[in-house]
């Protein structure tokens, strides 16, 4: 129920760890381009890498409601595991102490080690997820859930520790002896996620297509480029501007991906975000669009510098829209890359230069009889585009 005892205080974010064997040559093919979809591309999001372990991020912030993977994760383990039951999300900001509980990331999962079934149901998951998989990534499943620590049965296993089983008396107890069952976590098993986990953004999450949320750096509404695996937004073709809930920061590379075609006037004008199909034709060719313009390198401008977050790809080309462009405009300019695709799906590495929202809208000279939408994403790198196009 309460946070273990700990002095690892830092925020550690390792990259994500490519998994072995076959995957790192799915990963080489893959990574980074807009190749065709593959059977284990089926989910929004997929990644041929795995989650790297969450790192220890304690609650600082309170909610009301639940995190949607603590929802999730919490339906399938009593779903699963029929002889368990939950004992609760929430705590009032009010209560106790420090408790990921108060930010909706914690779930107690009723498993008494007095009851037979129970207990091995408990021992059960915890080894699955604690257990190597068939391609040597330790922890596998605990770290595709975004488990940050579990505790049951005066056991604490930690993410930020290797999972590593140590014993664990709550910060209340002066001796296991005087402690109650439930301080003690013997009736049942507390499960903390980390910020990605909480979020839905984890790889297990996404090959369910678990409804997600952005993470945001805490106490800000600025995106966490790291942990936000991928968010979307709907951009319609009536030239209406969308912007983001979250805020891009400056210096900081985002992958964008954008999918989709709209109708633009009469049957057959349609397009994408990048190209259009205009009346009298039937090709799609790369929509009208003003001078080609080349971001400096990195940390040549006195801003684009190279940030510790987000992408290392450097930022994409962009051209200012003209009175004759039909396609996507990202921050009011066009900045996909790559020709028209059949698969209508495009990639823009995007780095602002000042802390702003993410704005995006379809550009038509007249889009009073434009239908449909393009979707758009924020995705890191090591999501497949082929995963987003739709």
């Amino acid at each position: 129920m309460l946070h273990p005892a700990t002095s690892a205080r830092e925020r550690r974010r390792p990259a994500p760890v490519l998994v072995t064997g076959l995957a790192v040559v799915v990963a080489a093919l893959l990574l980074g381009t807009l190749g065709p979809a593959t059977p284990a591309a089926r989910a929004i999001g997929y990644s041929p890498q795995i989650d790297a372990p969450a790192s220890y991020d304690p609650q600082t912030t309170c909610t009301r409601r639940p995190k949607p993977g603590t929802v999730a994760l919490a339906r399938w383990l009593t779903r699963t595991y029929r002889a368990t039951r939950s004992m609760g999300m929430m705590r009032g900001c009010h209560t106790g102490g420090r408790s990921e509980h108060k930010d909706g990331r914690a779930f107690d999962w009723g498993a008494d080690v007095r009851k037979k079934r129970q207990k091995r149901a408990a021992y059960r998951f915890i080894r699955r997820a604690l257990a190597t998989d068939a391609r040597g990534n330790p922890n596998a499943l605990a770290r595709r859930m975004g488990i940050m620590y579990l505790i049951y049965n005066d056991t604490i296993w930690s993410s930020y520790r290797g999972f590593a089983p140590r014993r664990y008396l709550n910060a209340a107890c002066k001796t296991r002896k005087k402690c109650s069952p439930t301080l003690r976590h013997r009736d049942h098993v507390h499960i903390s996620l980390g910020f990605a986990g909480a979020a839905a953004q984890t790889s297990w999450y996404r090959a369910r297509n678990v409804p997600s949320e952005p993470v945001l750096h805490p106490g800000t509404r600025d995106l966490d480029a790291d942990l936000t695996a991928v968010t979307a937004l709907t951009v319609p073709a009536t030239g209406a501007t969308v912007r983001s809930p979250f805020y891009l920061r400056a210096g900081v590379t985002y992958r964008v991906v954008a999918t989709g075609k709209v109708r633009h006037g009469p049957a057959p004008a349609v397009g994408d975000a990048n190209c259009a199909v205009s009346a009298g034709s039937s090709s799609y060719l790369p929509t009208p669009r003003g001078p080609l313009v080349q971001p400096p390198p990195a940390g040549m401008d006195g801003w684009s510098w190279k940030s510790r977050e987000g992408s290392d790809h450097p930022a994409s080309a962009y051209a200012l829209a003209t009175t004759e462009t039909r396609g996507v405009l990202v921050n009011g300019a066009l900045r996909w890359e790559g020709e028209c695709r059949a698969d209508h799906t495009y990639e823009a590495w995007f780095t602002p230069a000042t802390r702003q929202r993410l704005q995006l809208r379809y550009a038509d000279p007249a889009p009073g009889d434009n239908a449909g939408n393009v979707t758009v994403y924020v995705a890191r790198d090591d999501v497949t585009a082929s995963s987003l196009a739709r």
